[in-house]
């Protein structure tokens, strides 16, 4: 019994206990309105009934107690977080302490009130006193000790008033006086055990959260650690690769003594390589960098007709070695939107790149500039195979592409519209897409337009 009442030492007792604090007394205030109808209702039958200054003064010591229990509550509110164990020993030991007087001035005013009665049925006080005592069991199970210490009084007052009437009126074993204490003993064993299931059910609840917050801190811990691993390894890649890339260009470009037509070739295929490789590293950093809220972003007025034409002549080679040819629709002109524009140039260039992958030969890959109300929409579309519907989750999920079999037709890790997606959305833009499978995919980047006298004070954001 001593260890119950023993306030705990180590530091995940003491958190636990801390818990439960915060959790009591959360009942205690949530449940004022309820308890002030109960003690005013008590007081004025009391005062009506009975003698009114009596009633009076143990209505002022309820509410001696009660104004104490709300003060102390409060303060038990901000211990979350709190890391000083001396201060929660403290304020448990002054919860205990307001307890005990909170119980003893509920059946005190019971008390007060049945021997106003005289030796007879003490039903109102009885009463009374069971409310108080299923009110403990129902909201005040949190702590162990402090419902120990509460029922113990009430079923002390409980038995004393039943057993001094049976003293005073030296009654009878087949009296009323009898039957009441039996009854009362019935009443007592309902609720200790209530009190047990209440417990029971709240310490249950309260395991499975403790086992969803060790779960939780395992697994912040973990993503804590790849995105460590990650990073590093990537910045460790970097170096190494451009060294390899600079040597592979000095190679490419005969620096080093003329090169046969194979030569040319191999080294054509490792630049690629290299340059592949290098692109994968910088994004799996932008991934880290987004994790970490940690990217930064250059904000200015963009010209999206410029953007556009910029795309154009930068990726036409590429589709056109692809077998595929890269077109521009009719574009809206005198179109600006606040971005990054390395950040937006890299978004298309890995849109167009995905549109190669995912379209056929001698297929039309289109460019496209429009406006929709206050919104610019940029698009990008194939004459591909199509994403089959409701493939969104996965079309933007990092490390995921809609044919992840382990012969797909595309290379790629998975990571671009992730981050395009996510990039887009710091920069106050969005990205979606439209498709029909067989047909084609359409993907369109929208940002809000600028309006022009906002244009010349909108940089550096």
């Amino acid at each position: 019994m001593r260890s119950i009442f023993r306030i705990p030492t180590d530091a995940k007792s003491l958190k636990r206990l801390q818990r439960q604090m915060v959790d009591y007394v959360g009942g205690t205030l949530r449940l004022i309105g309820q308890r002030q109808a109960i003690y005013l209702s008590v007081t004025i039958l009391a005062a009506t009934y009975f003698d009114f200054w009596i009633a009076m003064g143990c209505y002022s010591m309820v509410q001696t107690a009660e104004i104490l229990d709300i003060i102390l509550a409060r303060k038990i509110q901000k211990l979350d977080g709190e890391t000083s164990t001396a201060r929660v020993k403290k304020l448990y030991s002054l919860l205990f302490t307001n307890s005990i007087f909170s119980a003893f001035a509920i059946s005190f005013f019971v008390f007060v009130i049945a021997r106003q009665e005289g030796n007879i049925s003490h039903f109102t006080p009885m009463f009374f006193l069971f409310a108080a005592a299923l009110f403990a069991a129902m909201n005040n199970h949190q702590l162990l000790p402090l419902l120990i210490i509460r029922l113990a009084i009430y079923t002390t007052t409980f038995l004393a008033i039943p057993i001094i009437d049976i003293i005073e009126v030296h009654a009878a074993l087949a009296s009323q006086h009898w039957l009441q204490l039996f009854t009362v003993v019935f009443v007592l064993f309902f609720v200790v055990d209530s009190s047990m299931i209440y417990l029971k059910l709240y310490r249950s609840n309260l395991d499975q959260l403790e086992s969803l917050i060790d779960e939780k801190e395992k697994a912040t811990a973990a993503l804590i650690a790849k995105s460590r691993f990650l990073s590093t390894i990537s910045h460790e890649l970097r170096t190494p690769l451009t060294s390899v890339g600079g040597a592979i260009s000095l190679l490419g470009n005969q620096a080093m003594g003329d090169l046969s037509d194979k030569q040319k070739y191999a080294l054509g295929i490792a630049d690629k390589n290299i340059k592949n490789l290098t692109e994968l590293v910088n994004d799996v950093l932008d991934v880290q960098s987004l994790e970490a809220d940690e990217l930064v972003l250059r904000k200015d007025p963009v010209d999206l007709q410029a953007v556009l034409t910029a795309a154009h002549e930068r990726n036409a080679p590429k589709v056109s070695a692809a077998g595929r040819s890269l077109e521009m629709s009719e574009i809206a002109s005198d179109i600006h939107v606040l971005a990054d524009r390395k950040r937006l140039d890299k978004i298309l260039d890995g849109l167009v790149t995905n549109a190669i992958k995912f379209s056929n030969d001698k297929s039309t890959i289109t460019l496209g500039l429009s406006t929709r109300d206050t919104e610019a929409c940029l698009t990008v579309a194939d004459e591909g195979e199509g994403i089959p519907a409701g493939q969104e989750d996965i079309v933007f999920s990092s490390f995921s592409q809609v044919d992840a079999s382990d012969i797909r037709k595309a290379g790629g890790i998975g990571m671009g519209l992730f981050l395009a997606k996510s990039i887009l959305a710091k920069m106050g833009g969005t990205i979606g897409y439209e498709s029909t499978v067989g047909v084609g995919t359409t993907f369109t980047v929208t940002f809000k337009m600028l309006k022009k006298e906002k244009i010349s004070t909108a940089k550096g954001f």
